[in-house]
């Protein structure tokens, strides 16, 4: 996993006479192994994953507010025999309420708040929830969070942002600005025959030969 830092300069221009600036830095991961990258504030840390299938988790500042991200990797190769075409078809079989329910299952008192498709995770065709219930591991807790899946070739990606549910709102800017950052890297070429040129649409090459019957047509 790769890490950098990256310093952006924020102006606000009041009327025509006044220009103010900030700095703010913020860290770039990549995840080379699981081919994913996302970037987060400087003020949030990663630490210890708790599942198997964590490959990042984030902490925001402010212990009482238990703020936290996290990416999800699990291999899925049912619908690689699929065109690209239909990915968007696929995300709704496999990535849509089932699999929601299904990933919402380890929690208690779930309480399903919003729910939206398609939408995009990285260049995979995804969909959204946002949920309240009641943590069932370690400091047991009220907490909303939003998630996001998307199936980008052989493995689905899952971005799950959480916070103590009474200041969710405070925190749901950043986990959105963490999760419109993710990307994928890239597997699947958007045309079928990928940067191949169109040589179907040739015109036919005729070879003579020495005799008529010997002529070939390609």
């Amino acid at each position: 996993m790769v890490f950098f830092k990256r310093s952006f300069i924020l102006a606000a221009v009041f009327c025509v006479i006044g220009v103010s600036s900030a700095k703010a830095e913020i860290f770039f991961v990549e995840d080379q192994v699981n081919r994913f990258s996302l970037t987060f504030p400087d003020l949030w840390s990663t630490t210890n994953n708790q599942k198997p299938d964590d490959k990042l988790t984030l902490v925001g500042p402010g212990e009482p507010d238990f703020a936290t991200c996290r990416v999800r990797v699990r291999e899925d190769r049912r619908f690689l025999v699929y065109p690209r075409k239909f990915a968007d078809s696929i995300q709704k079989i496999a990535y849509s309420r089932d699999f929601w329910n299904s990933y919402l299952g380890e929690y208690d008192d779930v309480q399903v708040d919003n729910f939206n498709e398609p939408g995009g995770l990285g260049k995979g065709f995804g969909s959204f929830t946002e949920a309240t219930y009641t943590t069932a591991e370690g400091a047991i807790m009220r907490k909303r969070g939003l998630m996001f899946a998307s199936l980008y070739h052989d493995r689905a990606y899952i971005v799950d942002c959480s916070a103590e549910a009474s200041v969710y709102y405070k925190w749901r800017p950043a986990f959105m600005s963490i999760v419109k950052s993710v990307d994928f890297e890239k597997i699947v070429h958007e045309l079928p025959s990928g940067n191949y040129r169109p040589f179907l649409l040739d015109p036919e090459v005729v070879i003579n030969g020495a005799k008529k019957i010997e002529t070939t047509r390609h």
